[in-house]
């Protein structure tokens, strides 16, 4: 299950993120409220976290009370952290409203991580939350990139954080515009880290797959249970740029 210290002390749920290793990325944590609501009374309190394969954090750090309108940039080369694994570890971002409940039996409030590589490029992407390991809608375990690519040119850079107290089987299964299949052999990621690859690398003869379609197609992940994807896309021997979470397939 998910970190209960998260989730049983607000109905706010905590949000995750990568926190990629110091030595390829300098991460700032982006801290806004202007997104979360235009009540000029809204109040919020922020804690950030960081593990590296347990539920207990390997570090957190108490950004404290900001009120709407507010905005914060947490450079953790500022903090004393330890170092996570070489692929990284899980950043947590939770933001609590402090002002009312949430509308519905849970909520969040996202934010954003800015990674600046240390060799050009990097990322910015949204936190995005995750609840428990249990499975509760059919296909639960079914998540999609609707654009990817693989060829000599450009490849889709692939990310996965696990945010629960068990390992998580998954594997990736490209798919051509003219609906034909490649799929990669089983991965697993360890509890509460991360795992990160490249798409030409993972599915075997996926360019070939995707030549004929200009190396474009989608991807799917399937896995054990919930996890967290993410993909990105960059040019041959160039630094990614961006990243985005994939998304769930409800049935």
């Amino acid at each position: 299950m998910a970190r209960p210290a998260s989730l049983e002390a607000s109905r706010w749920l905590p949000s995750f993120g990568w926190w990629p290793h110091p030595s390829d990325y300098a991460v700032s944590v982006i801290l806004s409220t202007h997104h979360a609501t235009v009540d000029p009374g809204g109040e919020f309190h922020v804690t950030l976290r960081g593990y590296t394969g347990s539920s207990e954090p390997a570090w957190e750090h108490e950004v404290g009370h900001m009120q709407h309108g507010e905005e914060r940039v947490v450079p953790l080369a500022e903090l004393d952290l330890p170092e996570p694994p070489a692929s990284g570890g899980v950043l947590e971002v939770h933001t609590i409203r402090l002002d009312r409940m949430p509308k519905k039996p849970v909520a969040f409030v996202g934010m954003w991580i800015d990674a600046q590589g240390t060799n050009g490029g990097g990322y910015l992407i949204p936190t995005i939350p995750i609840r428990g390991a249990a499975k509760a809608l059919k296909r639960d375990d079914l998540q999609v990139a609707p654009g990817v690519m693989s060829s000599r040119d450009v490849e889709t850079e692939l990310l996965v954080l696990n945010v629960i107290e068990e390992p998580v089987d998954f594997r990736f299964v490209a798919v051509s515009a003219g609906g034909l299949m490649a799929e990669g052999g089983s991965i697993t990621v360890s509890p509460w880290s991360a795992w990160h690859g490249d798409l030409g690398d993972e599915v075997p003869r996926v360019r070939r797959l995707l030549a004929q379609d200009g190396g474009v197609g989608s991807l799917a992940v399937y896995s054990s249970h919930r996890i967290l994807p993410y993909f990105g896309l960059r040019r041959a021997g160039q630094p990614i740029t961006c990243l985005d979470h994939m998304a769930p397939i409800f049935a």
